[in-house]
């Protein structure tokens, strides 16, 4: 009887556990076709969204679980953060001074879903993608329609219309419920706060923001760190949404001189030494303060970038009195917040024009008549942002990708290199976004900033939305 028992015990426990894990087989089973499903299901419905058909249809095949469709479910919202790139004092200088100042919601609207359920698991199409929803969590089963390459990124939005819902082994109808509406660009849509400004490509200044607010904001989430080159900034559990930056080209032609508390933003620059690519275009007028015979007597001039440990000056000092005709020596640092620095010297590099009605200096500081600057040892009297005297100059330097043949190019103490070509190489070490700074060692007769004009600055971008491109398109969905 003993042993009968045992037996008996066994062959239940064996059935039990058999069974159990029979059910889970099979249910996993069953979401895994639900996945191929909605898989193909996402493809008919693309055919419909983006213009190829007006209707298509497709079985579904027999599952346990319930497929409805749930208009309204989550948003998306695309914002061109500080379109016009002033800053809230209204000085016009082209800078954000991180306030987002001018805002505009370039699209705003709902997702909608057609979900599967199955017990606690959840296959849901939405926004053109597949998203698997288990345990608070959500993962990508295939990609949204969101396409962000190089330059452009093409974000036609589908929106799920429609209350329907079945089991079994239904059919599903995707209808198209309205003509594509093109929302950017479009040139017959002014920017709110800007009437002079539409909605035209190529678009410029500020950051592009999506916002997807959904129950599968962590499937989005997973998109946009693996799929796209933007940058996740926010993720709000509580709120299930998730916020996604995409930079645009920064400001480009003409600038007014930047300040220590009003730096100019670089944005969006391409590393690059080959001909007709990064920096292409970099000029700086400087006037002085006091017209007087002494122009820029006390000229100790600075623009420069500090960021992450890495300092780089472009430094002008007057070696005269100031006067006309008188010659301003060009120092360039970079210090990569390492034991050693770089440094580069040119004496006599610009003189004091007095050609026109105002004195100035004329800095063209990208091109081929660029002075020659010698690699040498460099002081804080040299500069006025930085300070090397506690570290040694790096001796040999190396550059490399020079120019066009990606070769490395060394130089030691006593080498040349055009001034053009060094500011370009140390640019690359900031790209693609930094800020450009300028202040004066001498307050007394230097650079009077507002006046000083006839700044240039011109780069290619990368990583960067230069071309946007964004629709909405309605789909209906119902079951048969």
């Amino acid at each position: 009887m003993l042993i009968l028992g045992m037996v008996v015990i066994g062959m239940t426990s064996v059935v039990a556990l058999g069974s159990v894990a029979l059910e889970d087989t099979e249910r996993q089973s069953t979401l895994e076709r639900a996945e191929q499903s909605m898989a193909q299901f996402d493809s008919r419905a693309a055919q419909v969204a983006l213009g190829a058909e007006s209707l298509q249809e497709l079985s579904l095949g027999h599952s346990s679980g319930n497929y409805q469709v749930v208009e309204g479910e989550g948003t998306i919202t695309v914002t061109h953060v500080n379109h016009d790139g002033d800053d809230s004092d209204g000085d016009d200088d082209k800078t954000d001074d991180g306030n987002y100042d001018d805002d505009e919601d370039i699209y705003s609207g709902p997702l909608g879903a057609v979900v599967y359920q199955n017990g606690d698991t959840e296959i849901a199409y939405q926004g053109g993608g597949v998203w698997r929803h288990q345990d608070g969590n959500t993962q990508m089963v295939s990609p949204p329609e969101f396409h962000y390459e190089g330059s452009t990124l093409t974000l036609p939005v589908v929106t799920v219309t429609g209350e329907d819902s079945a089991s079994g082994s239904p059919t599903a109808v995707v209808e198209r419920a309205t003509s594509t509406e093109t929302i950017y660009p479009n040139s017959n849509t002014d920017y709110v706060d800007n009437s002079t400004k539409q909605y035209t490509n190529p678009a410029s200044n500020g950051q592009i923001i999506v916002t997807i607010q959904s129950e599968y904001y962590q499937g989005w989430e997973e998109y946009f760190n693996s799929r796209t080159e933007g940058s996740v900034i926010d993720v709000d559990h509580g709120a299930e949404t998730v916020t996604a930056e995409l930079i645009t080209l920064g400001h480009q032609g003409e600038f007014n001189l930047p300040s220590e508390d009003n730096p100019f933003q670089v944005r969006g620059l391409e590393p690059s030494m080959q001909d007709g690519d990064g920096l292409k275009d970099l000029a700086v007028t400087l006037r002085p303060i006091d017209r007087t015979q002494d122009h820029f007597s006390s000229l100790d001039w600075s623009m420069y970038v500090h960021s992450g440990g890495q300092e780089m000056e472009i430094n002008l000092k007057m070696q005269g009195s100031g006067g006309c005709g008188d010659a301003a020596d060009l120092t360039i640092y970079y210090h990569d917040g390492g034991e050693t620095y770089q440094g580069w010297h040119a004496e006599n590099a610009y003189t004091v024009d007095c050609s026109g009605s105002t004195p100035k200096i004329e800095l063209d500081l990208i091109g081929d008549s660029t002075p020659s600057m010698n690699y040498e040892s460099v002081t804080a009297s040299n500069l006025v942002a930085s300070n090397p005297n506690s570290i040694s100059l790096q001796d040999p330097v190396v550059f490399d990708h020079f120019e066009g043949d990606n070769a490395d190019v060394t130089y030691t103490v006593g080498s040349d290199a055009s001034a053009d070509l060094i500011i370009r190489h140390y640019f690359n070490h900031f790209a693609p976004t930094f800020d450009l700074r300028s202040t004066d060692g001498n307050h007394g007769n230097s650079v009077n900033e507002p006046s000083s004009n006839g700044n240039n600055i011109i780069y290619t971008g990368s990583d960067v939305i230069t071309y946007l491109h964004v629709s909405e398109n309605e789909v209906k969905v119902r079951f048969e």
